[in-house]
């Protein structure tokens, strides 16, 4: 059974900003604030539990609103949200590349 996309182009547009406002804020209430994942330890292990949480969540909620939609686009725009912010909690907590230490931590001279 194909998924048919049931919703004009503007509605589906609206739907996945919804999406993407829901990522945000599921991020923005299960992490910490982000300055403070900057200035911590790299490689927290409970930062990295809390953004794996808050993308699983994300991916219940973003793929529940598709389904809903019947829109394959919602799915795509709320996914896209979703590897962004977990992206960028990621990259905050443990640095440049991976590898280095967070610049908050390191001294200023």
């Amino acid at each position: 059974m194909a998924l048919g996309v049931h919703l004009k182009a503007s509605d589906e547009v609206i739907v996945g900003a919804t999406a993407v406002a829901l990522v945000f804020a599921i991020y923005g209430n299960g992490l910490p604030n982000y300055a403070d994942i900057r200035a911590d330890v790299p490689g927290n292990p409970n930062t990295h539990k809390s953004t794996k949480i808050a993308a699983i969540t994300s991916v219940a909620a973003v793929g529940a609103l598709a389904l809903i939609a019947k829109s394959p686009t919602v799915f795509t725009i709320g996914g896209a949200a979703i590897l962004f912010e977990t992206w960028k909690y990621h990259a905050a907590n443990y640095g440049v590349n991976g590898t280095q230490e967070v610049a908050a931590s390191q001294g200023v001279g």
